[in-house]
């Protein structure tokens, strides 16, 4: 499609064309609409030298030959050049408005680090991959690595629901080395922990007993918080999980039906928690801090707990995969590594006897 430029000078008007300063202009038709648009970073000044001139035409042509590559492809439905001006930052603040309680926290995060680099505007055309490198590099400089690799990944989500959306013709995201998360270590409770946490007395019962039930169910924190009574049959839990939109079926053993007796039952939801998974962890870990136990305890390690006691305690890991709602089997093997880790270290922990 074809793009005309057109000279807009700027500055005194009661000067002559020769002596006044002026600026191109892409005009162009989308759907049989005139549109000039001024490239505003390359002005044009009477006291340009001939090369100074050569480079800011050369800048010119290399803008125009890209839009009328953008207007062809807008043509066959591929991408708009208009929602390419828009701000990605906005778009970025309204997915995040629209995720659920414990996600969308994450997102505000990513959204507040955008702010601080960036400022609260920038085109979608403008987010490079260089643009991306120096946000990674910001992150870094103020937050751990598994913290840029988190926030970082939002905004890589955005990225490809602009592709989606045809904002963009692709995520600039593949073009960079992306952060890599580093893995912890896992941390799991043993029985005996398990049974000082229940021979604790503790302020917050809702809090004490909804971790107590994920270290029997598997549930995340997510699908404890938002668990109502009418998920709870007679035989087990049957409910749609929060993170990956599954159905999981759990059936109750009688640690978790003791749990439930324990609870009111004149209110929707099983366990009244804060929808923020950092509150109910904070309190969580006063509730540790009054125990032996010298561990990093938050509300997911009651999943590890439960995937470890069921391993170690002989369930085959295609059971333990089915339980947790994992799509991948992989997902389910770390805890058969970590078991196998423990018994390895039971073992060399028996003495060398002399023969």
């Amino acid at each position: 499609m074809a793009v005309n430029l057109r000279k807009k000078y700027i500055g005194d008007s009661k000067l002559s064309a020769r002596n006044r300063p002026y600026k191109f202009q892409l005009d162009y038709l989308v759907n049989g609409k005139r549109i000039r648009e001024t490239i505003k970073e390359v002005e044009f000044k009477p006291s340009d030298t001939k090369e100074e001139r050569k480079e800011k035409e050369r800048i010119v042509n290399r803008i125009k030959a890209k839009l009328e590559i953008e207007l062809g492809n807008s043509k066959n439905g591929l991408v708009s050049r208009q929602l390419q001006k828009a701000n990605f930052i906005e778009y970025f603040k309204k997915l995040g408005d629209s995720k659920t309680d414990n996600t969308k926290t994450t997102w505000d995060n990513t959204y507040k680090h955008l702010i601080s680099f960036q400022g609260r505007k920038i085109k979608f055309e403008d987010v490079s991959p260089n643009w991306l490198q120096k946000f990674i590099e910001h992150l870094n400089d103020e937050v751990s690595n598994n913290s840029t690799f988190t926030y970082f990944n939002k905004v890589n989500a955005a990225l490809n629901k602009a592709v989606k959306e045809k904002i963009i013709l692709e995520n600039p995201a593949i073009h960079i080395d992306r952060p890599k998360k580093e893995e912890n270590e896992m941390v799991y409770l043993t029985e005996k922990e398990i049974q000082e946490i229940i021979n604790t007395d503790f302020f917050d019962k809702d809090v004490k007993n909804a971790f107590l039930f994920g270290c029997y169910t598997g549930l995340r924190f997510s699908d404890i918080s938002n668990l109502k009574w009418k998920n709870i049959t007679e035989e087990g839990i049957q409910l749609k999980q929060t993170k990956t939109k599954s159905t999981v079926y759990i059936p109750l053993n009688e640690n978790s039906r003791n749990i439930l007796e324990s609870q009111k039952k004149d209110s929707e939801f099983v366990f009244n928690l804060s929808n923020y998974n950092s509150s109910s962890n904070r309190t969580l870990k006063k509730l540790i801090d009054v125990t032996s136990i010298d561990k990093d305890v938050s509300f997911h390690t009651a999943r590890h707990t439960f995937a470890t006691l069921l391993i170690t305690h002989g369930v085959n890991i295609y059971t333990v995969s089915k339980l947790l709602g994992h799509k991948d089997i992989n997902s389910t093997l770390v805890y058969a590594k970590v078991v196998n880790e423990e018994k390895e270290k039971a073992v060399n922990s028996i003495p060398t006897f002399n023969f």
